[in-house]
């Protein structure tokens, strides 16, 4: 399933879904994300762990799914962005979750991986999509609303729940 993505400035990426062997690519981009961005992914100043970067890479396809973008620099691969979400309890509600890395925030990636992140949660029998973000995301809160997620006040102010229903009813 993988295929090109070019964005405006004429740099080419692969959005591809993730696999056990990207664990390298996973674990440099994770390193590479700043301060910022890894505190708005994780909603918290810690680093993700050698195994849950494992955990990322390693997924249930019957329950989870993830896609990244990568592009060659040098000859080398290099992961730049990555949507995922994970079914709860293996049930037809799924959290999702997506992270570019600082140069790639702002170029359309976000909106590219998310896009194809809800069309593989559609064909695989999710209903539903949730999510929580910082509420001082602005890129985050507006390209859930561009999408068409529903964005409503957290259980705390600093907070925001994101959710996308993929099936209606009639």
């Amino acid at each position: 399933m993988a295929t090109d993505w070019r964005a405006a400035d004429g740099a080419m990426l692969t959005l591809r879904p993730i696999e056990k062997s990207d664990f390298a690519l996973e674990q440099a981009f994770v390193a590479g994300l700043s301060a910022a961005t890894g505190y708005k992914r994780l909603l918290s100043v810690r680093r993700p762990s050698v195994e849950e970067i494992r955990r990322f890479t390693d997924i249930d396809p019957k329950c989870e799914f993830a896609v990244i973008a990568t592009t060659v620099e040098r000859g080398i691969e290099r992961q730049v962005g990555v949507a995922r979400y994970v079914k709860e309890d293996c049930s037809d509600q799924a959290e999702f979750a997506i992270v570019l890395s600082d140069a790639w925030q702002g170029r359309g990636l976000g909106t590219a991986l998310l896009s194809l992140l809800v069309a593989e949660a559609r064909q695989r029998g999710v209903r539903r999509l949730v999510g929580i973000t910082m509420s001082e995301n602005s890129g985050m809160l507006m390209l859930a609303e561009k999408l068409g997620f529903s964005v409503e006040p957290g259980d705390v102010p600093s907070e925001t729940n994101l959710t996308l229903d993929l099936v209606t009813s009639g």
